[in-house]
Order: C-alpha cells, then structure tokens, then sequence
C-alpha cells in the first residue's frame, strides 16, 4: 500500500508547497540511520517500566517492519551498486558530558552506548560493508558537523532514501537538514520507526508538507526499478 500525503492532510496546498521529484537510480544513496544493536528490542526497565505499550509498539514494529523492509532495501542497493550510507548515535564518552544537555540520557540505566560498546554498533542483521560509509553523530542530523555532504558529493549523489530510527529525531532531522542542502529526500515510511504511532505520522506530514517526499519500501523498489 502506498503512503499518500493528502491522504492524511486533505486541506495542505500540496500542489504549492510540496517539493516534488523522482529519484534518479544512479545518483541515489540508501541512508540506514542509527539501527544499531541497542535499539533493536526495548525492555521495560530502559523506560521505567511506565510505558509498557509504548515498548510493545517499537518492538513489533522494528521486527514486523523496519528490519525486514531496510534489509529488502539493502539488498536492492547492493545489487545495484549503489551507495549505502550508516549512521551511529550516541554520546562519544561514557559520561555523555560533551552533549548539549537536553540530549543526555536522563538515566545512566541502560543507555551504555559510546563507541566500543555493543549497544553503539551497527544491528549484525544489517552489518555494513568495508565499502559503505559510516557516519557517527552526538546529535540529530547526520549533516551536522559531519563529512556527509562533502562525501555525498564526491559520490555524485543527488537524492536520498532515508530509513531508520527515530522517525521524528534523527531520521527527520537529516531529512530537512539534508533537503536545505538541496539534496531530494525520501523518507521510507514503513522502515522507520518513533516511539509512537502519532509522533511517527506527525514527522512524515511535517517533511511531506514542504522538505521532501514519503513512500513505502515496496513503492521505491518499483520507482527506481528494483522490485
């Protein structure tokens, strides 16, 4: 099924505001954000235990969806040649001291995730090639304070198809950070996820509105001829 942006705000002026285009298969780059062994399954102790359902929720949907989708989109990529581009979140310190601080953890409790730790790392499901990029980032946009764009454009890479986590946080940050540097960004709706079914839809609207487009794994295999 596709995801169809009027569908789900029928009184936005799609038609001139919203940025429109088709993604050129060549010069198309897979953005994996922050899938990394920490987030694959939560428990209810990394949230106190005062959000049962929201743990049920991110976990069917990163095993239902995300993880499988992203890998048919890996695999489409690899085929091809085309570039990959892994992002990894966390603090680059155990203490998380260098972030700003309404990024620290506000637990210590299960957030053990700086590089050297397992938590940081790349899901093993998806593991990155000797030959895809790797970008670490404290913050939100991949773009930020990073070698991204500058890589991007020695790659001659032109459009972006963003999966990952979190829809409303990293994954949209780069999204808009990414479509102000002029980049055509698709965000990959059902391999992404947030912690909640509302914040998810919300960022989608909020890029689908002005900053780029949202589709479905199945509907950018068929786009760029992968299907």
């Amino acid at each position: 099924m596709s995801w169809i942006a009027r569908e789900h705000d029928p009184d936005w002026p799609f038609d001139y505001v919203a940025t429109e285009f088709v993604l050129a298969p060549e010069s198309t780059a897979l953005f994996v954000i922050d899938l990394q062994q920490g987030d694959m399954v939560k428990d209810t102790d990394y949230f106190g235990g005062n959000y049962p359902d929201l743990v049920d929720y991110w976990n069917s949907r990163i095993a239902e969806l995300v993880m499988p989708n992203t890998k048919r989109l890996i695999e489409a990529f690899r085929r091809q040649g085309l570039k990959i581009v892994y992002t990894r979140n966390g603090m680059m310190t155990s203490t998380g001291d260098e972030l700003t601080k309404r990024l620290r953890p506000k637990a210590t409790s299960g957030y053990d995730r700086y590089p050297g730790t397992p938590a940081y790392e790349i899901a093993k499901e998806i593991a990155p090639r000797d030959d895809e990029m790797i970008i670490d980032k404290p913050i939100s946009s991949a773009f930020t304070a990073s070698p991204m764009d500058h890589a991007l454009r020695n790659m001659g890479v032109t459009d972006i198809v963003l999966t990952g986590v979190v829809t409303d946080m990293c994954v949209f940050g780069t999204a808009r950070v990414g479509a102000e540097l002029g980049y055509n960004v698709l965000i990959c709706e059902d391999a992404c996820a947030s912690y909640t079914q509302r914040a998810h839809d919300e960022a989608l609207l909020m890029h689908a509105r002005v900053f780029g487009r949202v589709s479905t794994t199945d509907d950018v295999l068929w786009e760029m001829d992968m299907a």
